[in-house]
């Protein structure tokens, strides 16, 4: 395997063998990329997140004995994780294309006694899921890259199952929320702006690609959750191989608008060219909801364990309070406080437009962001009347 620092690490239910980060320091900081073989503790929430997540799942389509297929496995934390901590489980297919990376898996399933449950592969991730769409394909199909999705999305649609679930990460939150536009349009294939829920443009622009690809096959997708969590976007969506939801999936691809003067923001539906519209747009991106409430109410949480982490916890809260609201992207407190002289808290203002009798809620996707259907000029009127 060739030797490096190593050091044991508990996560979950999970004992892993995993290179020791105190020896690949940048700028006085632990950098996975520079290890030998990717682990990011950091990633930890999204591990935990996707556990509940899957768990849910299987409650929700009524399906047990799944497997589940980790194409880019690094360490193999979450495919030793998957194993242990989802109900049901069959199989567990983990790869990595690394030879350090395949030995390390390998390792880490023999320590956690998972040999009968963990298949391991040294493969290119893609080369992986065309192989498994010709043996039958996968239930779960986990894309956890280092940096952009893109390249996968087609094979693993090609892999997953009718009815299966489909897990993406992106860690180019930048790309998708307007930092590198140009990039964007070449990556996704859909133009971001700096609006004030830039964020929120990014996540729909990467449902929307999936989305895309799913429909030039004749599927259709359905998002049970999405979220931010600091560098990185996750969505995991239901992938349906049916022409009448691949047609429900076409109505909700569109594009987001913004007027700064109005504050006055929303989706015009429309794929591939919009209704004319007298405001700046970003796009093509999906303009239906990030969430199923229902399934992160009554599937979801009750499957977020006591042992995972306190900020696991936390961002699970937060999205389920925030897709009770509506489905109009977040403003920002700023937007509302700007002639105010001082920045009104984020509690008082979803005080104020409650007591007009309208929605709002909190949103994850910023610290100072909350979601309303409450016209946003007449709020600050409000605000500044006091």
């Amino acid at each position: 395997m060739g030797e490096y620092p190593r050091v044991e690490v508990r996560e979950g239910l999970a004992s892993i063998i995993v290179p020791d980060l105190s020896k690949y320091v940048v700028g006085n900081r632990p950098e996975p990329a520079h290890a030998p073989v990717f682990y990011n503790p950091r990633m930890e929430v999204n591990r935990s997140l996707s556990i509940a997540i899957i768990n849910g799942y299987v409650n929700y389509v009524g399906r047990t004995g799944i497997t589940i297929c980790e194409p880019l496995s690094g360490s193999g934390v979450r495919a030793v994780r998957y194993a242990r901590e989802v109900n049901g489980v069959l199989r567990v297919v983990a790869n990595d294309i690394s030879e350090r990376a395949y030995e390390l898996i390998k390792l880490n399933v023999d320590r956690n006694g998972l040999n009968d449950v963990v298949n391991v592969y040294r493969d290119d991730a893609n080369n992986l899921l065309l192989r498994i769409a010709r043996e039958g394909g996968c239930d779960v199909i986990d894309i956890d890259p280092f940096g952009s999705p893109q390249p996968f999305i087609e094979n693993s649609l090609r892999a997953i199952r009718d009815q299966g679930l489909l897990c993406v990460t992106a860690t180019d939150v930048g790309v998708l929320s307007g930092k590198y536009p140009i990039k964007c349009v070449r990556r996704y294939g859909a133009l971001p702006q700096k609006f004030p829920f830039r964020f929120e443009v990014g996540i729909r622009i990467l449902i929307s690609t999936i989305a895309r690809y799913a429909l030039s096959m004749d599927y259709g997708v359905q998002p049970l959750v999405s979220f931010l969590d600091g560098h990185y976007y996750r969505v995991c969506l239901l992938i349906l191989k049916d022409r009448a939801y691949a047609l429900e999936t076409f109505r909700n691809l569109g594009y987001a608008y913004y007027r700064q003067g109005t504050l006055q923001r929303g989706f015009i539906a429309g794929y591939p060219i919009p209704a004319s519209s007298r405001y700046r747009l970003a796009g093509p991106l999906w303009i239906g909801n990030l969430w199923d409430a229902e399934f992160l109410m009554n599937h979801f949480m009750r499957n977020v364990r006591d042992y995972f982490s306190d900020r696991a916890r936390e961002v699970s809260k937060l999205i389920v309070d925030e897709s009770l609201g509506p489905n109009i992207p977040y403003a920002l407190t700023t937007e509302i406080s700007r002639d105010l002289g001082r920045e009104l808290p984020i509690n008082d203002v979803i005080g104020v437009i409650r007591g007009l009798g309208y929605q709002a809620v909190r949103s994850h996707f910023h610290i100072k962001g909350f979601r309303t259907n409450a016209d946003l000029l007449r709020v600050r009127e409000v605000i500044m009347g006091k």
